[in-house]
């Protein structure tokens, strides 16, 4: 189930992401780390990037000062890392194929957070505004932690997949949960009841979902590109004017709305809200970019867009 459910999906994290005009656009390698797909990528509040790998687990850079990632995999069970979160305390957060970890020193040390987990295959993770956490898993469905991770329970009612690829939650609070091959639900009550919300969702294998700061909801599909909604699931729409691309694994946007996402064929930029889009692949030398991260401004740097790569590390907007 865990190779299999991994085979069926790559999933990544959503974060807010930097506002770089088109005809400015351009990447340069991050150096590094080369080991594996970078499957996730997360920024704590303290500015540290972590990076999860496919097969080498999680790499540190503190602060992106220019310094050499560091691998930090200590109390870990497996190196295969698909998912990172940080809540607003600063704990760090991994999924893996082998349960759910915790740091609260920048990676020194991780610790099983994984207790009550029916399934340890972890493809997503999400934090509300409240600080619960939610997990979505290759086998169990979607569990959730009101504890820091420290008991974790099934919230399943009314999700008939068992196999949830990706979470997204809004400001209100509201969870949606995209499956592999049965659309995406959505739960007003932290997961206690789940409903289905796939109208005009001709796509159902969900791999991402993310939302931007105008409150549209968007769904990157494997094999059918991207589609969106303005009314929280209630009707999509196909959005792929432009998107030259089959399968997305990441979807961030920025403060001024603008869309990002990374595909089975490069990074793509939208400024109307996916009503069309431009590629933006200058500099990038592996065209499967798996994840997406910001790193926000400060004195001694601006902002700066990470983009994951299917085996050629981490590049950065210059």
């Amino acid at each position: 189930m865990k190779n299999l459910s991994r085979a069926a999906a790559i999933v990544a994290m959503i974060i807010l992401v930097s506002t770089v005009g088109f005809a400015q656009w351009s990447w340069q390698s991050a150096n590094g780390p080369y080991a594996g797909f970078v499957y996730a990528q997360a920024v704590d509040k303290a500015g540290n990037i972590y990076a999860g790998t496919g097969g080498h687990g999680v790499y540190v850079i503190e602060k992106f000062n220019g310094d050499s990632w560091h691998e930090r995999n200590s109390g870990l069970s497996t190196t295969a890392v698909y998912t990172i979160v940080a809540n607003d305390e600063g704990t760090i957060f991994v999924g893996t194929d082998d349960g759910i970890y915790s740091s609260t020193d920048a990676g020194e040390k991780w610790t099983d957070a994984s207790e009550g987990l029916s399934n340890r295959f972890i493809n997503a993770l999400a934090v509300d505004k409240n600080g619960t956490l939610y997990a979505a898993t290759g086998g169990g469905g979607v569990h959730r932690s009101t504890n820091h991770g420290a008991w974790w329970t099934p919230v399943n009612k009314g999700l008939p997949a068992s196999v949830v690829l990706s979470l997204a939650v809004d400001a209100s609070g509201t969870l949606f949960a995209g499956t592999d091959g049965s659309g995406i639900f959505r739960t007003f009550s932290s997961g206690n009841s789940w409903e289905e919300v796939n109208v005009g969702l001709t796509n159902q294998a969900v791999l991402t979902l993310a939302f931007d700061n105008n409150g549209n909801l968007y769904a990157g599909t494997r094999g059918g590109g991207l589609f969106s909604s303005p009314n929280g699931g209630a009707k999509w729409s196909e959005a792929n004017q432009g998107l030259h691309a089959s399968s997305v694994y990441a979807i961030a946007s920025d403060r001024s709305g603008n869309i990002y996402v990374g595909t089975d064929n490069g990074a793509f930029m939208s400024s109307t809200a996916g009503a069309s889009w431009t590629a933006i692949n200058n500099g990038l030398t592996n065209p499967v970019v798996l994840s997406l991260a910001v790193v926000p401004a400060s004195p001694s740097s601006p902002s700066a867009i990470l983009a994951g790569t299917g085996g050629s590390g981490v590049f950065r907007n210059q």
